[in-house]
């Protein structure tokens, strides 16, 4: 039998997030007008989930339509709450209940007699009130992440004029998180394809949050003894 005390911590321990993973920017932005560009631009854009390998544009962009380019930063992704913890043990105390034997009983032993129909103990005894078996039906509410921060993510964009990615038209420039460098492009060469790699990645981190308890312990029959004093624990 067992006893399951009051007040169980209300949260679960132990949400964890993965790293937040450096992202490659998609998108390179083709301005009529040397930087900071105008309003009329072309978005070339490889598509969401990019690996940066060559992506040959849908059609080619000619030099008398560009004289510079933005570049989109780099990212970080989300990131992903790793396995939801489990709800915190419960300190439950259980008894041992055994035919009384004075020869053998052990030190400390302290006698116990059932209570009357009504639960109930005479006077001069100690109430203890045991259930036959504790289900526990808790569980812990999903982990989530915050926002994530930190990291640094380096991606080197190129520009080609064909579009295998062989003949790079511009000279490299390094975009960082948050930024959105302009550059002016002199090449008379065609856009035809980008092509992007990450020359640095330190991925960010992200706050868990703290698991709510969710569901209850469920108490099954009562069984109620009682005592001259303190009765003798047994931990099984």
């Amino acid at each position: 039998m067992a006893d399951a005390p009051e007040g169980l911590p209300d949260t679960c321990d132990g949400c964890e997030c993965g790293p937040a993973a450096c992202e490659l920017p998609s998108t390179v932005m083709a301005n009529a007008m040397t930087c900071p560009g105008g309003s009329t631009s072309i978005a070339l854009d490889a598509g969401a989930g990019w690996d940066g390998t060559c992506a040959a544009l849908p059609s080619t962009v000619q030099p008398d339509d560009f004289a510079s380019v933005v570049y989109e930063a780099p990212t970080l992704s989300p990131c992903t709450p790793l396995a939801t913890p489990e709800p915190p043990p419960v300190p439950a105390m259980f008894i041992r209940v055994c035919a009384g034997n004075t020869a053998q009983d052990p030190p400390g032993f302290i006698p116990c007699m059932q209570a009357s129909s009504e639960g109930t103990c005479r006077r001069g005894l100690t109430r203890h009130e045991f259930f036959e078996q504790l289900i526990d039906n808790r569980a812990c509410a999903p982990c989530e992440c915050g926002p994530p921060a930190g990291g640094r993510c380096v991606a080197d964009i190129g520009l080609y004029a064909d579009s295998a990615c062989s003949d790079r038209m511009d000279a490299g420039l390094p975009v960082g998180l948050g930024e959105m460098p302009c550059a002016d492009v002199t090449s008379p060469l065609p856009l035809s394809a980008i092509r992007a790699t990450l020359v640095e990645e330190e991925p960010g981190a992200c706050s868990p949050s703290v698991a709510a308890v969710l569901g209850t312990l469920e108490r099954r029959e009562p069984h109620v003894v009682c005592s001259y004093s303190e009765i003798w624990w047994d931990t099984p």
